[in-house]
């Protein structure tokens, strides 16, 4: 059952509320008897249209909230629902605005607004509560009227719907009971009023567990699954001979892989010490340690035993899948160590990295890239994805769009280094000149100029290693159809073929880099939607004056031609040779050749052309999704995270 709290006033009119009025004399005009029925209707159909504010107001909004801020970078998580607008260059206009929500941090050591009084006070942990919310701006941020602002209940954090001046409604889900803090902010962590007191009620005679089933049961008890399967996997033994030869392999990598666990014991000591930890804690790093030390015997025990793989489950999955999946970062270096590949997939052809991908783990993610996995391997094909899925195509479809923009420009650039190796194709120099800019331009910033400038570099090396990689694909096109051409024509009209097919090439290749320069030059002068406008009436009337003055050279080029064939046929040919003119010589043009129009197929197999058709598909869904970071905020800041643990790993990994 919901709790509501609504004013009933004259239809489609608000009434200002003075700062005074408090919620117990809003509470005393819903009991009155001299309100009509019929105007309730109306005042609901008003209230939850206001739900949606109108989208052409967020361009006012943005500026009046951007000129009134510092340039500070925003620390903690973005609300998702923030207000995207593209331009015409399918550029999104966050390279040039700034949106409340994300707004620079304004608040440093004083409030911004007063909370009066909300209503109720308290709400039951089963059922989703409306709250209002009475309280208005202090003088000097009265302008801040109109931004988007967010409640914070404990863990959730609500959007607000502005009913009238000073009055704000939330709606607050299912909550777990007990008391918690209250306060209203701008960037959804940030407060800007004061911290009060909310309470969420156990309603009686009702089972919690079987009306509210939080996410953090369903992941504890997918851990405790993993963690049983294994220990399971690990405490299972297989004793046979071992040759001598494995043994003293073995004791090579038993120096490496076998620590002294004393510290962490101490560790594990102190918590379990500790008055203020609690005994879950302890107990989860009792069986991380438990787990550690037995990885290390059992990995010690293959690595005797001569075996290649680590081998899988009764499910599909290895060790390092379930390791993956649980955040445990030391079972990387544990595995490398040991000569096992850190790519070796499950049932499924997922590895490690698809499995941390699919779940968010973004330390993981940087222990395995850090450690030389690759970001470019795909699964075995489903139903769903013919073509299979990369980690970044696994982490976007699970909503990480940071994550799998980082992903996908390490996968593009892995992907060409990879060709580079093995066909000797020359690798760009403008990727690695612009890598090593950014180290050195990227100092005295602010964090949001630091994301985007990021996220910009990102977006270029992508693209970047796509058109290298697709440039290869093409030369490997043409070799393939000049080797065929030359098998089955003569010397002469092969050659003749092979230099118009290359010419053709070399044409492509330079009308792409044409068209890039181009665009890249409309894209740095021609940003606002305004002089885009300008920009393209200008072209269009360019191009009508082009195409009439073309048009007009040719007519004019046309007639002297006509004339002087006119005067060749008839004084020269007719009258003086006495000959027939040039309408009696036969037609014996060449026939024009048609290279492009030849089937493929007589070059390259079917198989080849379906492979080289899904991994062109998967480079562009790669530049896809680098190019959706401009898109949203929060996905700029989780990209640069992933980058600073990335680079910190890289770090640890080769101090170890």
């Amino acid at each position: 059952m919901t709790r509501t709290l609504q004013i009933m006033l004259e239809p489609a009119q608000w009434l200002p509320i003075p700062s005074d009025i408090t919620m117990h004399t809003i509470t005393g005009l819903l009991h009155g008897d001299h309100v009509h029925a019929n105007h309730a209707g109306a005042l609901e159909h008003q209230v939850d249209q206001s739900q949606y504010p109108l989208t052409s107001d967020l361009d006012s909004q943005s500026q009046q909230f951007a000129t009134s801020l510092r340039k500070t970078p925003v620390d903690g998580d973005i609300p998702n629902d923030v207000p995207a607008r593209e331009n015409s260059l399918g550029l999104w206009k966050y390279l040039d605005d700034d949106s409340p929500c994300l707004g620079d941090n304004i608040v440093s050591n004083g409030k911004i607004f007063n909370i009066t009084d909300f209503s109720p006070e308290w709400a039951c942990s089963t059922e989703h509560t409306k709250i209002l919310v009475i309280g208005d701006y202090y003088e000097q941020y009265k302008h801040l009227a109109g931004s988007n602002i967010y409640g914070i209940f404990g863990d959730n954090c609500v959007a607000a719907n502005m009913v009238q001046t000073g009055v704000y409604r939330f709606m607050v889900g299912p909550h777990t009971a007990g008391r918690v803090d209250f306060y209203l902010t701008l960037d959804g962590k940030t407060p800007i009023s004061e911290v009060l007191n909310f309470e969420y009620r156990s309603v009686p005679g009702s089972s919690l567990h079987s009306e509210l089933k939080p996410l953090e049961d369903e992941y504890t008890k997918s851990k405790l699954q993993m963690q049983m399967r294994l220990a399971r996997l690990l405490f299972v033994t297989n004793k046979k001979k071992i040759a001598p030869k494995l043994l003293v392999e073995g004791s090579k990598v038993s120096n490496l892989i076998l620590a002294s666990p004393e510290k962490e014991w101490m560790d594990l000591w102190k918590i379990a010490g500790d008055s203020e930890g609690t005994s879950v804690h302890a107990t989860e790093d009792l069986l991380e340690l438990v787990l550690r030390n037995r990885l290390q015997e059992w990995l010690l025990e293959r690595v005797i035993g001569g075996h290649k793989s680590t081998g899988r489950d009764d499910l599909g999955q290895g060790p390092i899948h379930l390791c993956s999946f649980l955040g445990y970062t030391w079972a990387i270096r544990l595995f490398s160590v040991s000569g096992f590949s850190l790519d070796f997939r499950d049932s499924s052809g997922w590895t490690a990295l698809h499995w941390a991908a699919y779940h968010g783990r973004e330390k993981m993610v940087a222990a395995l890239l850090s450690a030389g996995a690759n970001p470019s391997l795909v699964t075995d094909p489903t139903a769903v994805s013919p073509g299979g899925c990369t980690p970044a195509d696994l982490a976007a479809r699970q909503g990480y769009v940071g994550l799998a923009a980082y992903l996908a420009e390490k996968g593009l650039t892995a992907h060409f280094e990879s060709m580079s190796l093995s066909k000797g194709t020359k690798q760009s120099p403008s990727r690695t000149k612009l890598t090593e800019v950014h180290s050195e331009k990227f100092e005295n910033l602010t964090e949001q100029e630091l994301c985007l400038k990021e996220s910009l570099a990102a977006y270029r090396n992508a693209a970047d290693a796509a058109s290298n990689i697709q440039a290869a694909l093409r030369d490997r096109t043409l070799k393939l159809q000049t080797k065929a051409i030359l098998l089955a024509n003569p010397e002469m009209q092969a050659t003749a073929i092979v230099a118009a097919m290359r010419i053709q090439h070399a044409f492509r290749n330079y009308n792409r880099k044409k068209e890039m320069r181009a665009a890249a030059r409309i894209q740095n002068h021609f940003r606002t939607w305004k002089v885009r406008r300008n920009f393209k009436n200008m072209r269009r009337q360019a191009i009508r004056i082009q195409a009439a003055y073309r048009g007009h050279q040719v007519r004019r080029q046309y007639r002297k031609v006509i004339w002087s064939v006119g005067v060749v046929e008839k004084a020269i040919l007719r009258w003086r040779k006495k000959r027939k003119g040039l309408r009696g010589i036969a037609n014996g043009m060449p026939v024009e050749m048609t290279v492009d129009v030849e089937a493929a197929s007589t070059a390259e197999e079917g198989f080849f052309q379906a492979s080289r058709q899904q991994a062109e598909d998967r480079f562009n869904r790669s530049v896809v999704r680098v190019q959706a970071l401009f898109r949203c905020h929060r996905a700029q800041h989780e990209y640069r995270r992933m980058r600073i643990a990335h680079e910190e790993m890289v770090v640890v990994i080769s101090k170890s």
